[in-house]
């Protein structure tokens, strides 16, 4: 019964959508995909880096399978009036700070997934640093954060 519970213990630290991952000075941590329509053109997702070593760092290139369709990283902002989404070629995380991507700002994006995942489960997706580490982690697909009309995309240009 006791190794059950310690099995499920860290079940939920390695899996779970509020998980942390900790290598190389960087930890990841509550990474979660935005619940989307069956047919949704894209899905986003957001996380927590936080960057305990001396050196600033950078992810440049997040991985996922290929179900998710082609993976970018994206920044959102107020330009002219209007919000813009940017892609971009890396994600800034100082030493001995923290970025936070979240709905309106920093993000990833999967570009015409093949399949779009349910809340409740899990995505997988691998995270590359510009330092040459890579973390993988299992974002939770859940409903939630800043909406836009028809997802954010309607609003914004590209």
């Amino acid at each position: 019964m006791k190794i059950r519970f310690l099995r499920a213990v860290a079940a939920l630290f390695l899996f779970g959508s509020f998980s942390a991952v900790f290598a190389d000075g960087v930890m990841v941590s509550d990474p979660w995909v935005r619940a989307a329509p069956p047919n949704a053109p894209a899905l986003a997702a957001f996380m927590t880096l936080e960057n305990h070593g001396g050196a600033d760092v950078a992810l440049v290139e997040v991985r996922g399978p290929a179900e998710l369709g082609r993976v970018e990283m994206h920044r959102t902002s107020m330009a002219d009036g209007m919000m813009k989404m940017v892609q971009q070629q890396n994600i800034p995380v100082a030493a001995h700070s923290s970025t936070v991507l979240k709905p309106g700002s920093w993000h990833i994006m999967m570009i015409g997934p093949k399949k779009v995942p349910s809340a409740g489960e899990q995505v997988r997706l691998t995270l590359v640093f510009s330092d040459g580490s890579e973390q993988m982690v299992m974002a939770g697909v859940r409903r939630g954060g800043m909406m836009m009309k028809d997802g954010g995309h309607q609003m914004m240009r590209h």
